[in-house]
């Protein structure tokens, strides 16, 4: 479920992967070093992600592309602050941004891609399978965080900032 380019890597793609899901669970296929993304769910169900930032780092856009095909499914820059500042953002809610560059369209595939480009142009991503996010999870500060296990939103937060900054 979750990602991340390693800090001062471009991913060129969103298509290009570093974590594989199982039926189990996720799988980290690339570097133990890789930033992970925070995936949750907003009250309504719909999917939310973030990534922890570290001191100085901004958030600059957000995209969604379909895994399989690669084809943008949503995508905005010029953030609000709480998303510069790496809050959750909402996929399809554009109204924490200043520019939607693509709409979403409903309904969405099961495997998508997440992705985040920073202010410095640092690229990060997650390939995200929408079945295996719990809808218990929906309105709560829970994420999914390493290893795909529920995680309260600040401990995600604490962790990561705490080994990767």
């Amino acid at each position: 479920m979750l990602l991340a380019g390693r800090r001062g890597c471009r991913i060129a793609a969103l298509g290009v992967m570093v974590v594989s899901l199982s039926a189990c669970g996720v799988m980290a296929m690339g570097a133990p070093e890789s930033r992970p993304i925070g995936i949750g769910l907003a009250r309504d169900g719909r999917l939310q992600y973030f990534a922890p930032l570290c001191p100085g780092e901004r958030v600059a856009s957000a995209q969604v592309t379909d895994y399989e095909t690669a084809n943008a499914l949503w995508q905005a820059t010029r953030p609000s602050k709480s998303i510069r500042q790496g809050g959750r953002i909402t996929v399809g809610e554009s109204s924490e941004f200043e520019r939607p560059e693509v709409s979403t369209s409903s309904p969405l595939p099961e495997l998508l891609s997440v992705g985040l480009t920073f202010a410095d142009g640092q690229n990060i991503g997650a390939r995200v399978d929408l079945r295996e996010v719990p809808q218990d999870i929906a309105g709560t500060d829970l994420v999914l965080g390493y290893g795909g296990k529920k995680t309260p939103e600040k401990d995600f937060r604490a962790r990561v900032q705490s080994e990767f900054c």
